[in-house]
């Protein structure tokens, strides 16, 4: 065990960063990439009238959960003046994401006073006959059983919508919160109800949560209201009404009445009510629900209401194909970076150079591991500008090795054996090197701090980096550098080795004494 005594730290870091990595590639983990490498989708939303920045920010918030629930890693969501940019990377369905992220209106439930066949639309832009009567289909979340008649040529003169009003955004006067309105359901962009709503009952900040769970086979939405009377009072009172068919809730097919719950101006789902009152905790909404359905809308109860109305001013696709060739662009300049400060280190520290270059590899391999958890178990994402914080962070760990380096070049020319130089020349750099690290730490701070979107992940990548470059140097260099200077072959060829030859110390010339002679009596 002596044999290894002052080498502990090297065989510790260089076991810790083999098995990391081979549990990286064991356990499937990969760095998660960001949307300027993987492609995904860019969303530009703007207030539609004069808002404060705390409104705002609130909007940032509830938008990021909301962005969250879609089960994407990394969205960066940020203010960019009074418009909010979101880019939400590799999501699956981008139509999908546009479509649940512009969904930015305050969250609505109103009573359903009618429902109708959503060829009414069309029929009023194609048909001049009166007589030419609908009948409603089923929706998601909606008694099955309901049903209304009601001409086209009426229908029509009432609801003041276009064929297309899946695909635009409704004014307010066309919502009309505090009166009657004529409200769509879409289901994919595709009309499937047409809903004559009746005033607001009570709006998303009654809501606590709500969630989407599979009981008996089928799915359902849980919506959980806050107690008192601003919460499941406010839901208690509409359905009582709505369970009796009062003149505000009318009955649906001699059944019970409907509630609207409306985002954006669509009627997401009109579930019948079946209990008059009910306890805050232990409401359902049942249909024919898919997965994905029941937890979009478990997600638009729970993150629906806004502080305050955006509008989609921008959304675009970014495209794969830019993402990769982007990522091709990071590689090749790490490739070639690393390619050249290897090239230099070995020019003139030689076997030093290649125990900086094997250096380099510990730390890489402790980075990608680090990078592949992250990613794949809190969403980190890797962007173009965090390989950009890593390439920069190949010359801050070499130039430890180089700080390292010099000082035991001068304690050599200074007369100093190698062997003793090793330990005193590694406590001198070593403060240097601390210093050193820690003002890229404090900078990289500064940015994490102070800056929002792609500088963030310079940052921060930055800092890991340099974090890992300060173990390696403590860890790995003085007992590497320790080790090649313990071999008589390296010691006897400087030139391999990448020292200066010693320097004989100055040997003092010792003065023959003179034999003593006395004086003869």
């Amino acid at each position: 065990m002596r044999r290894f005594r002052g080498y502990w730290s090297l065989i510790t870091i260089v076991v810790v960063a083999v098995l990391s990595l081979v549990y990286t590639f064991v356990a499937g983990n990969k760095p998660l990439l960001g949307l300027d490498l993987q492609g995904g989708v860019s969303v530009v939303l703007q207030p539609n009238g004069p808002v404060d920045g705390d409104a705002l920010d609130d909007a940032v918030k509830i938008i990021r959960q909301r962005v969250d629930a879609l089960g994407v890693a990394e969205p960066e969501i940020t203010r960019q003046g009074d418009n909010i940019l979101i880019q939400i990377p590799g999501v699956k369905d981008k139509d999908r994401a546009i479509e649940l992220v512009g969904q930015t209106a305050e969250l609505q439930f109103r009573p359903v006073l009618a429902s109708y066949d959503p060829s009414i639309v069309t029929a009023t832009t194609t048909t001049a006959d009166p007589s030419a009567t609908t009948t409603a289909t089923t929706v998601e979340g909606a008694d099955p059983s309901a049903t209304t008649t009601t001409t086209a040529a009426e229908a029509g003169s009432l609801t003041g919508l276009s064929p297309d009003v899946c695909s635009t955004t409704l004014s307010a006067e066309q919502i009309n919160r505090d009166g009657t309105a004529y409200l769509p359901e879409c289901v994919d962009g595709e009309l499937v109800a047409v809903y004559q709503v009746g005033p607001t009952a009570l709006t998303g900040e009654a809501l606590d949560t709500a969630r989407a769970t599979l009981t008996g086979g089928e799915w359902v939405v849980s919506p959980v209201f806050k107690g008192g009377d601003d919460g499941i009072g406010l839901f208690n009172a509409v359905a009582a009404t709505c369970y009796s068919g009062g003149a505000t809730c009318p009955a649906s097919a001699g059944g019970p009445g409907r509630l609207a719950i409306v985002l954006d101006g669509q009627v997401i789902s009109a579930p019948s009510i079946q209990t008059p009152s009910f306890q805050a905790d232990q409401i359902q909404i049942s249909g024919t629900f898919t997965e994905r359905t029941a937890k979009d809308l478990a997600t638009a109860l729970k993150y629906g209401a806004l502080p305050v109305v955006l509008e989609q001013q921008q959304a675009q696709i970014v495209s794969a194909t830019l993402g990769r060739d982007a990522l091709n662009a990071g590689l090749v300049a790490g490739a070639v970076g690393l390619g050249l400060v290897a090239i230099y280190m070995m020019a003139f520290y030689r076997f030093l150079g290649l125990v900086s270059i094997l250096k380099l590899a510990v730390e890489g391999a402790l980075l990608w591991s680090v990078i592949s958890y992250l990613g794949s178990s809190n969403g980190l994402a890797l962007t173009l500008a965090g390989i950009t914080g890593i390439v920069v962070s190949i010359g801050i760990s070499v130039d430890s090795n180089v700080v390292y380096y010099e000082h035991l070049k001068e304690d050599v020319l200074d007369g100093r054996t190698v062997r003793s130089a090793t330990d005193r020349a590694f406590h001198s750099s070593f403060s240097t090197i601390v210093k050193a690290d820690v003002a890229s730490l404090i900078a990289a701070g500064l940015l994490w701090w102070l800056t929002v979107g792609a500088v963030r992940g310079f940052a921060f990548y930055l800092a890991l980096s340099t974090a890992l470059d300060l173990i390696a140097s403590w860890a790995y260099m003085r007992p590497a550098v320790k080790l090649a200077t313990r071999s008589t072959w390296l010691l006897a060829r400087p030139a391999i080795l990448g020292l200066p030859a010693e320097v004989p110390q100055p040997t003092a010339r010792r003065t023959p004494s003179r034999p003593s002679t006395g004086a003869a009596r």
